[in-house]
């Protein structure tokens, strides 16, 4: 890192080539997300439903473009937010998602979580800062 970049201007940097889908179904949050990414250079796809998320997945990957992040709703219905991550793990089971969840941590499934291979450090749940999405993506 140079000296007169800050942490944010490298994760930026880093961020600003990736392919992201953005599965959620709260219009605000799809707002917030799409605006923070597109000040990172990232156009995001929208799904607002489970099956929608599927489509988009399935769809990069016959295209070759395969996300390298998906933010995702533990919320989605049509199928489930967790279903959705199933689906995809069985896939692709290095895809990178982000769980974004109004649930705290502790009242998550385990065992759901440990099935859909979902890590602590790529759940995010809210309330939280913006910025720290931009360093899950990252890492």
């Amino acid at each position: 890192m140079k000296d007169s970049q800050s942490s944010v201007e490298v994760v930026e940097e880093e961020l600003n080539k990736i392919q992201i889908l953005i599965a959620e179904s709260d219009n605000e949050l799809v707002s917030l997300f799409e605006t923070y990414l597109y000040l990172l250079g990232i156009k995001p796809d929208i799904a607002s439903s489970g099956e929608k998320a599927l489509d988009c997945f399935f769809d990069s990957k016959k295209k070759d473009r395969p996300y390298d992040a998906i933010i995702l709703d533990t919320h989605l219905r049509n199928p489930s937010g967790l279903d959705v991550v199933k689906g995809i793990r069985n896939e692709k089971p290095d895809q990178k998602i982000v769980l974004v969840t109004t649930t705290p941590k502790e009242y998550l499934s385990t065992e759901c979580l440990e099935t859909a291979r979902i890590k602590d450090e790529d759940i995010l749940t809210m309330p939280f800062r913006i910025s720290k999405l931009g360093h899950v993506l990252k890492n």
